[in-house]
């Protein structure tokens, strides 16, 4: 019995010894395995994250790239030039305007690091597109064969594009045709100009392809990739919608909602484990997003499982050994057993986890960034209203002065300075500042421009839309005023009550008694500039009878016996400048109006006569002396037909010998331009076939500018040099497919194209078909 017992005493310790012995194993290769685990997520956890950070960063610099280029586009003066050009363009002459705008584009966007992707700009009211590759005067045409979206129509697109306003907004991934080619990406478009309170004239698109965001990511979509299979790559925006994803997966609501600059979590996808790595974009509030299978990171931690597993195994065979051991010679009581685990729980935390160190803070340096763009933003902004107030004031000093040499000129003058200036009767006044009691001279610079600021003020107020206010000189403020009225004693009522007023609120206010002189009204815009000579001179001609009164003087109503003959310098520098032009139109106004005035409105004494013929001839001699040559008069350079009835012999036959003079210019300008126009459509018919002649080519064998070839080639042809050089190119093709015996490959070279695409889209462009379905209709 006591053996028994002895028996049953050693084996109840050696069971003691054994559980205690199985349990050390056990725990240390599940805590070795659960470590291993937790360092190989953190591991997989971190090195994602760092990955998607650096693609967060590289996306964040195309996307300021973008910004720049868009906010560049949308201050360049050139480009705002285009803005309200309508279509249809035709022969008009702002389209050398258009290609030697697009030239520098072309430059920009190849070179610029934002143009890397698809990039275009459309420009609403004239439905040109430019594009890194092409310029085309029809969006549904660009829409149709260079970028398409599948599913969505022309009318669609279009509405997409100028229905709202757009400042970095960002079309979710979807199917696109570019060049023909089918691919997916993101769309992200800018309005210009800039402003949600700005009417839309243009729209600036950049497209992303998908695939080059996965190679970002680390995910080329090669099929059988151990490294990428599994995994899922997605980017959301600031609501939490996909915007593009290499995969179609559930993207956890935790996520879509996060505000934290980057996390992870574990979520299941079909049942299956995945895990979460996010960051955030704090520059545009992107969630970018890459998921990968839990059991892919396990698949790492295989080795370490086996390696644990073979610890277990022979840690548990090397414990029943010494527990056998033990038992037998009572050399490991329990007690120290149970010691040591109390001494190793109280040293490890088990179970614990550490979270992982947040990666470097950058919120400092895009903060700064953006503040740094807004600033430069504003800037751009006070700039370019600065530069339209003065193309306003320039434009308007020009009209006042006669600077315009026809009404083609000024209108488009007109319109890129974004005036408006519709009316039936166009007049100018001449204000003349000074304090009552003082004489002007006696004031200072200082205060003299503080009196013009106020009155300024009080006209702005009485004028409101229906004219411009520009300062001519220190003491001199020019007011331009239209009228719809038919009537032209209606609207010299109107005037007359307005100035009343103004007159009554400046000396009211300010007790500042201005000299306001009134011009003739005119119909015509252009002729406008006779109405300031007249106002200029009929201010000189007011007289303040009494201090309480103010001084208005018609230039309809002065006493002309007394003011001498009508011929100011403005009127020959303007008279001057259009016989040397060859603008007869202009001239037969320009010298009826000198009739009118000298000697239907004025009664000139014979020496005043004798002294403005004098002035005539003066300025006769001075154009021949600048033009150079003996004017020959034509059987065929019939006379003026201007109304001179009772003008004297010599004052007709001096306006003869302007009309001669112009006339004389006119003809020599049009041969000379023929001959040149003649040379060069030779030369491009010797030399269209070579696919490196160009419009730089032609300028340089000629020694012209290109944009002053381009410019002439138009206006003397009636086409574009890329439109006659296409036609050369293509009847040349359509000779050669009817002749059929080389391929469409050797065809495009003989007609002087790079490659076979382009030939193909020019043939398209011209012949609406293309050259197979051509060639069919000829077999």
């Amino acid at each position: 019995m006591r053996g028994k017992s002895r028996t049953n005493h050693v084996f109840k310790r050696f069971m003691i010894s054994f559980l205690f012995m199985l349990i050390i194993p056990i725990v240390l290769s599940s805590f070795t395995y659960y470590e291993a685990v937790q360092i190989v997520e953190t591991q997989s956890r971190e090195a994602k994250l760092y990955v998607l950070e650096q693609a967060r960063d590289l996306l964040d610099k195309q996307w300021t790239d973008m910004d720049e280029a868009a906010i560049k586009l949308s201050y360049d003066s050139r480009l705002m030039g285009l803005f309200y050009l309508r279509k249809p363009l035709g022969n008009s002459p702002e389209l050398f305007d258009i290609w030697n705008y697009y030239k520098d584009f072309h430059s920009s966007a190849i070179t610029g690091s934002a143009f890397t992707n698809t990039f275009f700009v459309v420009l609403k009211n004239s439905d040109l597109v430019f594009s890194k590759v092409q310029m085309t005067d029809s969006s549904k045409t660009f829409y149709e064969d260079e970028f398409h979206y599948e599913g969505m129509s022309y009318e669609e697109w279009h509405a997409l594009l100028f229905d709202k306003p757009h400042l970095r907004d960002m079309l979710p991934s979807r199917n696109v045709w570019v060049s023909g080619k089918e691919t997916s990406g993101i769309t992200y478009m800018t309005s210009l100009p800039l402003g949600t309170n700005q009417e839309i004239q243009a729209v600036v698109v950049f497209a992303m392809e998908d695939k080059d965001i996965m190679k970002l990511i680390g995910i080329d979509g090669t099929e059988g990739s151990d490294e990428t299979e599994g995994q899922t790559f997605a980017i959301l925006d600031d609501k939490g919608e996909v915007v593009t994803a290499s995969a179609d997966i559930p993207i956890p609501a935790k996520i879509r909602s996060a505000t934290e600059q980057h996390g992870y979590m574990h979520a299941a996808v079909e049942g299956e484990d995945h895990l979460f790595v996010y960051t955030r974009s704090a520059y545009n509030n992107l969630t970018y997003v890459v998921s990968l299978p839990i059991e892919q990171v396990m698949g790492k931690v295989n080795y370490i499982r086996t390696i644990a597993l073979s610890v277990a195994a022979a840690t548990l065979i090397v414990g029943t050994i010494i527990s056998l051991w033990m038992a037998n010679r009572h050399s490991k009581p329990w007690k120290d057993i149970v010691k040591v685990l109390k001494a190793f729980w109280g040293n490890d935390q088990f179970g614990s986890k550490s979270e992982p160190s947040d990666g470097p803070n950058e919120v400092d340096y895009l903060q700064t960034s953006i503040t740094r763009l807004i600033d430069n933003n504003q800037s751009l902004q006070h700039m370019l209203q600065r530069q339209a107030e003065t193309l306003k004031n320039v434009f308007i000093e020009r009209l006042f002065k006669g600077e315009f040499e026809d009404r083609a000129q000024m209108h488009a003058m007109l319109v890129h300075a974004g005036l408006q200036m519709h009316g039936n009767g166009f007049v100018i006044a001449v204000l003349h500042i000074y304090k009552q009691n003082e004489v002007l001279g006696a004031k200072s610079l200082e205060e003299l421009n503080i009196l013009r600021a106020v009155i300024e003020g009080i006209l702005r107020d009485h004028l409101q839309e229906r004219g411009y206010i520009h300062t001519m000189h220190e003491n001199e403020l020019a007011i331009l005023i239209r009228s719809h009225a038919m009537d032209k004693k209606a609207f010299v009522g109107d005037l007359d009550d307005l100035f009343l007023q103004i007159n009554r609120d400046i000396k009211e206010r300010y007790v500042i008694v201005p000299m306001i002189g009134i011009g003739s009204i005119y119909e015509d815009l252009l002729d406008v500039h006779y109405s300031y000579q007249e106002a200029k001179l009929a201010v000189t001609d007011s007289h303040v009878a009494d201090s309480g009164k103010s001084a208005i003087g018609w230039y309809a109503q002065m006493a002309k016996e007394q003011t001498g003959y009508y011929y100011p310098t403005e009127v020959e520098i303007r008279l001057m400048n259009v016989i040397k032009a060859g603008n007869a139109t202009e001239l037969a106004h320009i010298v009826q109006h000198l009739y009118n005035e000298n000697f239907l409105t004025r009664t000139l004494s014979a020496g005043m006569k004798q002294h403005l013929f004098s002035e005539l001839q003066a300025t006769e001699l001075k154009l021949k002396e600048e033009i150079g040559h003996h004017v020959l008069v034509e059987e065929n350079d019939a006379d003026f037909a201007l109304d001179l009835s009772g003008a004297e012999p010599s004052l007709r036959d001096i306006f003869l010998q302007f009309h001669h003079l112009c006339s004389s210019n006119e003809r020599n300008k049009k041969s000379r331009n023929t001959h040149l126009l003649d040379k060069i459509a030779a030369y491009i018919n010797d030399h269209f076939q070579d696919p490196n002649i160009s419009l730089y080519a032609i300028a340089s064998h000629f020694n012209l500018s290109e944009s002053y070839l381009s410019q002439f080639f138009k206006e003397q042809s009636g086409e574009t040099f890329s439109s006659y050089l296409e036609q050369l190119r293509i009847s040349l093709a359509c000779r050669l497919i009817a002749e059929g015996s080389l391929s469409i490959d050797n065809i495009a070279v003989q007609a002087g194209y790079n490659s076979t695409h382009s030939f193909r889209r020019a043939f398209k462009r011209t012949m609406g078909v293309s050259p197979s379905s051509y060639k069919d209709m000829q077999s």
